[in-house]
């Protein structure tokens, strides 16, 4: 964009004021009528409020002026570095930087995940898991119990549960604990297995996707992605060590727990496939589908994010792959209205560099969260300054439970997108860009979104001048 061409943009919301100011003061005269402000109107009432009063100016005015300040403060703060960033009201947007420009979201991303897998799988559906036995356990004895993966990411066991909850960014966050597949088998009345195997063709077994950093396997940033994991694949929480097969180390978690409920589990878990004649003996649901997104969006769920989108590729893109899934995902957020130009998606994450989004899919997507059936786009924002990844951010601060949003962060990008509660919902979406680590970003989206915080930082039009007076009655 030109310097001149640049002038032009930030000069309209002042024409906007300006214009918004003669419709203002237009009305005023012909509620008045003729007379002057400081004569009674036909029928003797006194104007109690001046036909030049700023009482007189709508709300529009006072939002044009407020979004030529915030188009200010938000260039400031965004700085020489790249970046995009749209703030909008009910009424249209109020200030916009680079809005239609491909920039790496980070976990911004989820957002958009989020919906492409509310309108895809629906929000009440559930993801099984299911226990087949071969031969008749009816004597308590099986030959084979088989676990077959049904994609659900947050198969847990209690020692896995107690780490999350000791995280304020973790706390609350919704579980299948594989306990209770383990109750239901032995409610069975099973005391013999002979041996265990474990089925997780439901999607590939690309385990890692090959744009993210090697450093993901070993930092914790995600395990292994498949259809059947436990403990969102690590063998260890902290420090986080990955299991090099999530299915096995789901088949053997759920040996020991069979085994201290009394059952005698033979030999070690196998990789296998359903065999012919098998029947299920129980299975266990996830919590639906609304909630999977909830807990994405609020904790940045970087495994259930990927596994929503090969899900979306098992049921409606013929293959539970990622890229199946993503080409599901992009045509259903088309559908749903989101301006798809200069989106690139590589991953459901946001984990690849090589991601695009823009701030204006961005807002989009924020937006969906008022639509039945999307409502878990807002219900599952982290709150600033209490849940999710805000939990630690701003608290104390101005915005301390009144932004809700959407995080993301990689080495030199740092996003936030969602609402703040101005009187009225903005919504807003933003994305910095830079030579900068954790610690520097989130100072960055703290100074940007106080400023969208302070919008339109100018008193409300009732309170300019006094209420108009009521008449004196004359001597």
């Amino acid at each position: 964009m030109t310097p001149r061409a640049r002038r032009r943009r930030r000069g309209r919301p002042v024409l906007v004021a300006l214009l918004c100011l003669g419709a203002g003061l237009a009305l005023a005269v012909a509620v008045a009528g003729a007379a002057p402000p400081d004569q009674p109107a036909s029928g003797g009432a006194a104007l109690g409020t001046p036909g030049w009063s700023p009482r007189r100016v709508p709300q529009p005015f006072v939002d044009a002026v407020g979004g030529t300040r915030l188009q200010r403060q938000l260039d400031a703060g965004l700085g020489a570095g790249g970046g995009c960033f749209q703030v909008t009201t009910a009424a249209g947007p109020v200030a916009g930087r680079n809005e239609d420009a491909p920039t790496v979201g980070a976990s911004t991303q989820k957002l958009l995940t989020g919906a492409a897998a509310l309108a895809v799988l629906g929000p009440e559906t559930t993801l099984r898991t299911r226990v087949l036995a071969t031969g008749d356990p009816g004597d308590g004895t099986v030959d084979r119990l088989v676990l077959v993966g049904g994609g659900d990411p947050l198969l847990s066991t209690a020692p896995f549960r107690a780490f999350l909850a000791t995280d304020p960014k973790t706390a609350g966050t919704p579980s299948t604990a594989l306990e209770g597949l383990a109750d239901l088998v032995a409610a069975k009345g099973i005391r013999t297995v002979r041996a265990l195997s474990v089925v997780d063709d439901r999607y590939d077994d690309e385990r890692y996707n090959p744009a993210w950093s090697p450093t993901y396997r070993t930092d914790g940033q995600i395990g292994p992605v498949g259809a059947l994991t436990v403990n969102r694949g690590f063998t260890r929480a902290s420090p986080p060590v990955a299991a090099d097969d999530p299915a096995v180390l789901a088949g053997t978690e759920f040996a020991r727990l069979l085994r201290e409920r009394g059952v005698a589990v033979g030999g070690a878990v196998q990789r296998g496939r359903v065999p012919d004649g098998a029947r299920e003996v129980a299975a266990l649901d996830s919590a639906p589908v609304a909630q999977l997104v909830a807990e994405v969006i609020r904790s940045s769920d970087n495994l259930a994010s990927e596994t929503l989108v090969k899900e979306m590729g098992a049921r409606k893109g013929g293959a539970g792959t990622t890229a199946a899934g993503l080409g599901v995902a992009t045509r259903a957020l088309a559908d749903l209205g989101v301006p798809m130009t200069g989106v690139t998606l590589i991953d459901g994450s946001g984990l690849a560099r090589d991601n695009r989004v823009t701030c204006r899919a961005l807002t989009a997507a924020v937006d969906l969260g008022a639509r039945p059936g999307l409502e878990p786009l807002w219900a599952g924002m982290a709150v600033a300054g209490q849940t999710g990844t805000l939990a630690d951010e701003m608290r104390g601060g101005p915005l301390d439970g009144r932004l809700r949003g959407k995080t993301g962060f990689l080495n030199g990008v740092s996003g936030l997108a969602g609402l703040v509660d101005v009187g009225r919902p903005l919504r807003f979406s933003l994305i910095a860009t830079g030579s900068f680590g954790e610690a520097e970003a989130l100072r960055i989206r703290a100074r940007l979104a106080e400023a969208i915080g302070r919008f339109p930082e100018a008193p409300a039009v009732d309170a300019l001048v006094p209420a108009p007076r009521a008449p004196t009655a004359a001597p």
